[in-house]
């Protein structure tokens, strides 16, 4: 990815994570600045990393450019309290993601129903698909509290939905998971690795394969369905079903049924890790992504917790928001950030970084500065410049050109 962009895009989260303080140390009462902390992360920096990802460009095209532009007024618009222009926009953006979308891929989801089918290009489709009907739903929570009121639950409010612009970055995150897993034979992220290089050596005119495009044809092989597929799909569907039909309990306040979702939802997530440690492919980038993943472990654990207050009789919220704070800064800055950092940074791996300190001090700062911040001022200033160290140490370091081995 272009240099620039990566530096623009760093920037962005880290702007991100000082306002999710700001709420706190500059509290205004008609304006909430954990929208625009959300926002910034998921939908403007977030969206436009996983459009950019799928066009397959180092820089922005005309139309993820417009995606990033337009997604900065949809979080300014949202901050104000600015309504209509803010469902206006909703609807340009979603209208980019599903044309990019139907592009890559067609106007049905037909690549979920099919095991011919890669299960990278199942959860990359859904993770497109998620923020065109994030985006959405998003527009008719508006619709329906702030003009026509058919509706009136207690969790149907806006920041509900809004929090569920992380959910595509965890699905691309996914995706690249499941490109590293061999499930038969090399992984996918090989497979298009060597193609790459092979073109390469192909316009050079260095005939290192002898005429032979030896990924060509593996990669054109007829799939088998072993025991490590069929699982992989069976996690596909269990994660998209199961934050679904989570997501309805919540606004629903169902609170048991909740518990056994979430449960399904940490066994897969369980099995997901399983899978990708022992079959992924053996690259710096599992480092990385393996972390992301016990990231994302914590948080599904955190929601088990936090449903066992609720189940409780003497459950009140005020006694909780500490958890909800691990909660969501795990989840953002933890599990998300692990995902783009590798997106971004596609092509450059190996690179030249000490990665057990790294993973280390980002673990310290996602699950105790910055959570510890939102409550002591003397931890904040700490969790940005731990945020600050891990957000240039990942988009920046030089590219290692030595074989490594991890």
């Amino acid at each position: 990815m272009d240099k620039r962009l990566k530096f623009f895009f760093s920037t962005m989260m880290i702007i991100a994570l000082c306002f999710g303080y700001a709420a706190i140390y500059f509290p205004l009462e008609n304006y909430d600045f954990e929208r625009l902390h959300i926002f910034l992360f998921n939908l403007c920096t977030g969206g436009t990393i996983l459009l950019c990802f799928t066009e397959g460009k180092d820089r922005l095209s005309a139309r993820t450019g417009a995606f990033l532009v337009l997604s900065l007024f949809y979080a300014l618009f949202a901050f104000f309290n600015l309504y209509p222009m803010t469902i206006f926009i909703s609807l340009g953006l979603a209208s980019i993601v599903e044309s990019l979308r139907i592009e890559r891929f067609s106007i049905f989801p037909w690549n979920f129903f099919s095991m011919k089918e890669t299960v990278s290009a199942k959860f990359h489709q859904a993770a497109l698909l998620c923020l065109s009907i994030g985006l959405l739903m998003s527009t008719a929570v508006i619709i329906n509290n702030e003009y026509i009121h058919i509706l009136t639950m207690e969790k149907l409010v806006l920041n509900t939905f809004f929090l569920g612009f992380s959910f595509p970055l965890s699905l691309i995150t996914l995706s690249v998971i499941f490109s590293m897993v061999r499930t038969n034979g090399d992984s996918i992220w090989y497979k298009e690795t060597m193609k790459e290089k092979n073109h390469i050596r192909r316009v050079n005119n260095i005939n290192t394969w002898s005429g032979t495009d030896r990924t060509d044809s593996t990669h054109s092989s007829e799939p088998h369905i072993n025991i490590n597929t069929l699982l992989s799909v069976i996690c596909f569907w269990a994660i998209n079903l199961g934050v679904i039909i989570f997501f309805i309990f919540i606004l629903f306040e169902k609170f048991y049924p909740q518990l056994i979702v979430t449960l399904i939802l940490f066994i897969a997530v369980i099995t997901v890790f399983l899978l990708y440690r022992k079959f992924g492919q053996k690259m710096q980038q599992k480092q990385f992504l393996s972390s992301g993943i016990g990231f994302l472990i914590a948080t599904a654990i955190s929601g088990i917790i936090y449903i066992f207050y609720q189940i409780s009789s003497d459950y009140n919220p005020e006694n909780t928001k500490w958890l909800l704070r691990i909660h969501t800064f795990v989840s953002l800055y933890g599990w998300n950030l692990c995902g783009l950092a590798v997106i971004c940074r596609f092509r450059d791996f190996p690179i030249r970084l000490h990665s057990g300190v790294v993973i280390a001090l980002h673990w310290l700062t996602a699950l105790l500065l910055a959570p510890l911040g939102t409550n002591f001022a003397l931890f904040a200033p700490m969790a940005v410049a731990g945020y600050i160290f891990i957000v240039v140490t990942l988009f920046f370091s030089d590219i290692n050109t030595q074989k490594q081995t991890f």
